[in-house]
């Protein structure tokens, strides 16, 4: 049913508009035009004289000051200025220790403003009941995202992201923690780049982030936290036919402290692998990764491929190793295990990126040269080899491990049950060798191995990756029981949050930098788990960022949700009709006059 207001709304309309077609068939020139618009706003005024515009009820609006706030900001009439811990000091502003402490002062306020950089996550945690107003400030200039590496195994690569505001065609930097240059990128426009390393010895350490601005001159030093991780050796069963790949791949697994089991069949019977593997569920479950090729796959029949596939479903990792063009009966072999791929037949050039950015930073990467690898030969001039990999179509649920330069999988994985099972698609990939780029075989190799192997037992819990002094943090997948043991030694139970349910979540406030240790009793005796805590302040343009975003979030939210609550009235009514009734004798009189000229 139409309401009241809509009806007279509609009424009047008509009429305003009938009028102005009135005038304009009767009159002529730019006053029967004018006449015509007079008639149009006089229905106007008209309509908000019966049905004067809402205003809120009473009540101020409270300006809250946060970081960088303006010093010479004053308060206008209905206005109420307060300031949060992080703001300067304001003139006629009342201090708070924060947001919810305001309210619950000023109760008449209904509606809040927010100025300089926004909330922090301690006044961001409940709802304000208000309608919220907020425009974030300028992107500070450096660094404003960072993506720190994830735990790291000894001797593998690991990558950071990272993005800059203001700092196009600037440059950066990676500084081990000697100090020592290991990558650089240039800065696009963008300002997203990415840099990585070589993680050495297992434990802690600080790397920094240094971005240059197009001038080379310094703008920001950031610490980037690195933990490599102490890991059991990786027990793998590798099995096909010898070959040049299966060569490289024992002795790459060799160096690298995996424990390997091999079966390389010749033929008749013969097995130059010379450890008696077999594919039954007593090795499976002692193992962490199979790595096979195609036709061995096909050749150990519907029975041991079932086998494998109940390991995987368990939690082990398979590599399937391609070594000719994929058939439709190859590709039913991988389904089984969990791989759903199309396509396999057609081959495209790997595209490879540089090694390093430069010779210094590669020979950082690589450490001294040895007996059997000087450091005068394998260097970044040596030409890159010619390799090919099968193309294949993958369905959105599988991940890509290794790409090449321009996107193509080299390796990738689909999950199956508590395993993953990935696809090898570079048939002649032990040619870097040959070629002076052992290292990043050897990088490719791990990075498969590590994305499909079976977890490990560590006790790792979740902490955030960029921890600083004074910030509250959460620290989930602990038990009952853990403890925190700061720089200092004194030892701080955590609390574990019913509300976090089987995450094991608690909170934690680090006081002061430094290396912290979480602490809980397990099934082996005591587990450790330590962390860095970097000084207040050293992601500052990080934490601005994030903090701009989070309260524009926080306020659209807070708007939304009490849009239709605000106490509202009618306005007063008396100064529409002034107008209408001025601007009905104007238009009275100007009828009347025109009308006259007309008729002489």
């Amino acid at each position: 049913m139409i309401g009241a207001e809509t009806l007279a709304g509609l009424l009047i309309a008509a009429g305003s508009l009938a009028a102005a077609v009135r005038l304009l068939m009767k009159l002529r020139g730019w006053q029967a035009w004018l006449l015509a618009a007079l008639s149009v706003v006089s229905g106007v005024l008209l309509y908000l004289i019966l049905f004067p515009p809402f205003l809120p009820i009473g009540g101020e609006t409270l300006l809250v000051a946060t970081a960088e706030t303006p010093r010479d900001l004053r308060a206008r009439p209905g206005e109420r200025l307060i300031t949060l811990p992080e703001a300067p000091t304001l003139a006629g502003a009342e201090r708070v220790p924060d947001l919810a402490t305001a309210l619950r002062r000023h109760a008449q306020v209904q509606r809040i403003r927010i100025l300089g950089r926004g909330l922090t996550a301690r006044d961001r945690d409940g709802g304000a009941g208000l309608p919220v107003d907020f425009s974030a400030m300028a992107l500070p200039r450096g660094l404003i995202r960072l993506d720190p590496p994830a735990d790291t195994p000894a001797g593998s690569v690991f990558a950071l992201a990272g993005e800059a505001s203001g700092l196009e065609g600037g440059i950066a930097e990676l500084l081990d923690p000697a100090g020592r240059q290991v990558d650089s990128r240039a800065i696009g426009n963008e300002g997203r780049f990415t840099l990585g390393s070589t993680a050495r010895a297992p434990g802690l350490a600080r790397f920094t982030l240094r971005l240059r601005g197009s001038d080379k001159t310094i703008v920001s030093d950031t610490p980037v936290p690195l933990h490599t991780i102490p890991e059991r050796p990786l027990r793998a069963i590798l099995i096909g036919a010898p070959s040049p790949e299966a060569k490289y791949l024992r002795r790459w697994a060799e160096d690298a402290g995996i424990a390997l089991q091999s079966r390389l069949e010749a033929g008749g019977g013969v097995d130059l692998g010379g450890d008696g593997v077999r594919l039954d569920p007593a090795s499976l479950r002692n193992a962490d990764v199979v790595i096979i090729d195609d036709r061995s796959l096909a050749g150990i029949g519907s029975a041991g491929r079932a086998t494998l596939a109940q390991a995987v479903a368990g939690g082990l990792g398979v590599v399937v190793r391609m070594t000719s063009p994929a058939t439709a009966s190859m590709r039913d072999n991988w389904r089984a295990l969990g791989l759903s791929v199309n396509g396999g037949s057609d081959v495209a050039p790997v595209a490879l990126p540089p090694l390093a950015a430069d010779a210094d930073a590669l020979a950082v990467r690589r450490g001294p040269g040895s007996d059997d690898v000087p450091d005068n030969i394998n260097t970044i001039d040596d030409p890159a080899p010619d390799l090919g990999r099968w193309v294949l179509r993958t369905e959105p649920d599988f991940v890509p491990i290794v790409t090449d330069a321009d996107g193509g999988t080299v390796s990738g994985w689909q999950k199956r049950g508590q395993g993953r099972v990935a696809v090898w698609t570079v048939a002649n990939s032990f040619a870097l060798v040959l070629n002076g780029q052992a290292d990043r075989y050897q990088q490719w190799w791990s990075d498969t191995i590590s994305a499909v192997a079976r977890p490990d037992s560590l006790f790792r819990p979740e902490v955030p990756a960029l921890a600083t002094a004074g910030e509250r943090l959460a620290i989930c997948g602990i038990a009952a029981g853990a403890r925190i043991i700061p720089p200092d030694t004194t030892e701080i139970a955590l609390a574990i949050d019913p509300d976090a349910g089987a995450r094991g979540c608690a909170a934690y406030w680090p006081a002061e930098p430094g290396v912290h240790t979480v602490v809980q009793p397990g099934r082996d005796g005591r587990q450790t788990f330590a962390f860095l805590v970097m000084s207040e302040g050293a992601f500052k343009t990080i934490a601005e960022r994030q903090i701009g975003e989070a309260t524009a979030v926080w306020a659209a939210e807070q708007s939304a949700a009490i849009t239709r609550d605000t106490p509202e009235r009618r306005g007063p009514a008396w100064p529409y009709f002034l107008a209408w009734l001025i601007l009905s004798g104007a238009l009275w009189f100007g009828e009347r006059r025109f009308r006259a000229g007309y008729a002489r």
